[in-house]
């Protein structure tokens, strides 16, 4: 009975507690705890512009609990223009400013405040994240901000700029931000940072570059036969200096004018300027290089004191003799002028034209020297021409130069080439163009004439149908040192079997004219070291010459004869060899700048084709220089006062064919009992140049048929040859 009703107690309790506290069963009810205040978190905060702020609201209650009501509550801003406030109490930034927060429930209010302040940074790009300068060059970063409100902008005036590797570049250079400046080769982490938001970019630096050549000395003044080391100076990228003269590549822009050596020395070949160039990778230095004669002690006019008719044409040449004892060919340099311009005018090239009978002084003056001679202009005129060679064979697409030589009323003779107007009377056959060289077109005879003065003279030409059947060049092979030249000749052979020289009828090419250059005569000149194919083409067909030019140094250059001795007033030829590091050898004759000292004992050719020929002038020993590329040959020659006694000419009697040439020999005996060869030294005349011309150095060619007496005289004396052409 004691259990029923514990039970029934027990029961009866749980109901009451099920029922609720102010229920204990029907028809009986208790008040519940009140929402007292709400109390707001945080209560006052402060956020960035484009910032959120969660809220929250906490409940107190009558009986004294607490508890969280912030998805109950209405939530409000009192100004949605700074602050808006979701339904979950999450605040959203608009503006700047401040607004009151409120949470409400069952009539219950709290309060809270937020203050929103301008957008707060975010995070830094730093731009370019990484790049390369060399040492000395300058690059700039740029850092952009980006801010709470979502917006971007430049910030790298105001952000902190630092360079981890100082030793590597600095940053900020002359003051303006995020510029900076590579100063050793290396690697430097470039940061920027504003409050605790930072960034970082990589900057490598290479090793400086070259910027500039500075060339010194700048616009110098060589002298003939002389040296002058120029020097290369480099400025980089971190504004250092360094000698580069050993590293740059050097380039004169005429080497018959200066050439220059790998290591900057130039070397002055013959009067003129050029343009001096060091060059490293793309940069380039340049200055200007004078070459002037060594003191020109006199000139020389070739001919001297000639007689001519009236309305022809004389070319005279210049030809000056230097302190160094060196002779130029100065004829386009000279002032020319004519003392009596009604008789004669004479052109800036040396070429006179006789006007009227009378006689005037034909001057050459350079610097302060000057040369003259006579010009006798007679009243003879033209009674005939004549134009050689006559009857030649060529082959079409050949070409063929043509002479005239007039005879005048005083029964004298003269080259009227230049002075005469010149056709063909076949224009299938052959043309002529300005001049009297006539140009083979196709099979048959053409009729060259030339007239000077209303009077004419022909000689026919005849064209085969042989065609050009190969090209062939010479030398085949050839091996050159840096600057030096040789002179190609193209030959053709004919499908009749005859072979004609055509040098300048062909096109010259080369494979490789960093190797070395061909002009339109032929004339190859080593420009680098490595192998060139030189061409002459013609048409469908070509002919080749293979040049090697030689890479190694010239070590020295030997001229030979070391010694010699030779009676004044006559000469000896001298060769200059030179021997590079690899062994091989090369006549530099042509190449060499020849100089003597003293120019009062010697003086020495430098004009083409008599090149190292040394004439004695007066008793005494003179050194003989060759110059080239750095390297220097010398060799003695005594001059004797022996005197020449006779002078005999060999072959006495010679017989050539029409277009053919020999060459004479002048002998000399001399009053010391030695007997030489004097060839060059002597003056060659011919008694008819239209039988036969003669050069300075003894070689005759046909120009028509006939006898002429050729004489060679030296000191008074005379041997004379007479020579028949068929």
């Amino acid at each position: 009975m004691k259990t029923l009703r514990a039970s029934f107690i027990f029961v009866c309790l749980s109901l009451f507690s099920a029922c609720g506290a102010g229920s204990l069963g029907p028809g009986v009810s208790a008040s519940s705890p009140s929402l007292q205040s709400t109390q707001i978190a945080p209560s006052a905060p402060s956020i960035s512009l484009g910032q959120n702020q969660q809220f929250t609201a906490t409940g107190h209650y009558s009986d004294g609990s607490s508890k969280d009501i912030t998805s109950s509550v209405v939530w409000a801003s009192s100004n949605t223009s700074v602050v808006t406030i979701s339904g979950s109490g999450l605040a959203t930034s608009r503006a700047t400013g401040s607004a009151t927060i409120s949470a409400t429930l069952s009539g219950v209010t709290g309060y809270g405040s937020i203050t929103v302040t301008s957008a707060s940074l975010v995070s830094i790009l730093i731009s370019p994240s990484a790049t390369s300068i060399a040492s000395g060059n300058t690059a700039q970063f740029t850092a952009m901000g980006t801010f709470s409100d979502g917006t971007e902008r430049d910030i790298t005036s105001s952000v902190n700029w630092t360079s981890a590797n100082v030793a590597v570049a600095s940053i900020n250079v002359g003051g303006v931000a995020g510029l900076a400046k590579g100063l050793s080769p290396g690697v430097s982490t470039i940061s920027a940072s504003l409050g605790n938001i930072s960034s970082t970019a990589t900057l490598t630096v290479t090793k400086a570059i070259l910027v500039s050549i500075a060339i010194t000395p700048a616009d110098a003044v060589l002298f003939l036969g002389t040296l002058q080391q120029f020097k290369a100076t480099g400025t980089f990228s971190d504004e250092s200096l360094q000698d580069i003269t050993s590293s740059v590549t050097w380039v004169s822009s005429n080497t018959s004018v200066a050439s220059i050596a790998g290591g900057g020395l130039a070397t002055a070949r013959a009067l003129g300027s050029v343009t001096i160039s060091a060059t490293s990778s793309s940069v380039t230095g340049s200055t200007t290089l004078n070459v002037e004669s060594a003191g020109l002690s006199f000139i020389t006019i070739r001919p001297a004191n000639r007689k001519i008719a009236q309305l022809t044409s004389q070319q005279f040449q210049a030809i000056g003799t230097y302190s160094d004892g060196s002779t130029h060919n100065v004829t386009g340099r000279v002032s020319w002028t004519s003392s009596n311009t009604t008789v004669a005018k004479v052109s800036s090239r040396g070429l006179a034209k006789a006007l009227i009978p009378g006689t005037t002084t034909i001057t050459a003056t350079l610097h302060s020297v000057s040369a003259s001679t006579t010009l006798v202009v007679t009243n003879a005129t033209i009674v005939s021409i004549s134009v050689t060679p006559s009857g030649r064979t060529v082959a079409p697409g050949t070409k063929l130069s043509f002479v005239a030589t007039g005879l005048f009323s005083d029964n004298t003779k003269q080259v009227i080439t230049r002075d005469s107007t010149w056709t063909s009377d076949n224009h299938a056959v052959a043309t002529l163009g300005a001049g009297s060289t006539a140009t083979a077109v196709g099979p048959g005879t053409a009729n060259i004439s030339a007239t000077f003065e209303a009077v004419s003279g022909s000689s026919p030409l005849y064209v085969s149908s042989a065609t050009l059947s190969s090209i062939s060049v010479t030398p085949a092979t050839a091996v050159l040192a840096l600057t030096t030249s040789v002179d190609c000749v193209a030959t053709g052979t004919f499908s009749d079997g005859s072979t004609q020289m055509i040098t300048d009828l062909v096109t010259w090419t080369s494979s490789a004219s960093e190797v070395a250059t061909v002009s339109t005569s032929g004339k190859v000149t080593a420009q680098s070291p490595g192998n060139a194919t030189i061409t002459a083409q013609l048409g469908s067909l070509s002919g080749d010459s293979a040049i090697l030019v030689d890479s190694s140094q010239l070590t020295s250059i030997q001229i030979s004869p070391s010694a010699a001795s030779i009676p004044q007033q006559t000469g000896v030829a001298f060769v200059a060899i030179g021997t590079f590091a690899d062994g091989n050898t090369q006549d530099l004759t042509t190449s060499v700048l020849w100089t003597s000292s003293p120019a009062s004992v010697v003086t020495i050719s430098d004009v083409p084709p008599t090149m190292g020929h040394a004439t004695g002038l007066e008793p005494g020993t003179a050194t003989i220089v060759a110059l080239f590329d750095g390297q220097v040959g010398t060799a003695n020659l005594t001059v004797t006062s022996a005197t020449p006694t006779s002078l005999t000419v060999s072959p006495a009697d010679a017989n050539l064919e029409q277009g053919g040439f020999t060459q004479f020999t002048a002998l000399a005996d001399f009053s010391d009992g030695t007997t030489r060869d004097v060839t060059p030294w002597v003056s060659w005349t011919s008694s008819s140049a239209s039988v036969a011309a003669v050069t300075p150095t003894g070689i005759a060619t046909s120009t028509g048929a006939g006898t002429t007496t050729l004489t060679a005289t030296m000191n008074g004396l005379s041997g004379i040859v007479v020579l028949t052409v068929h």
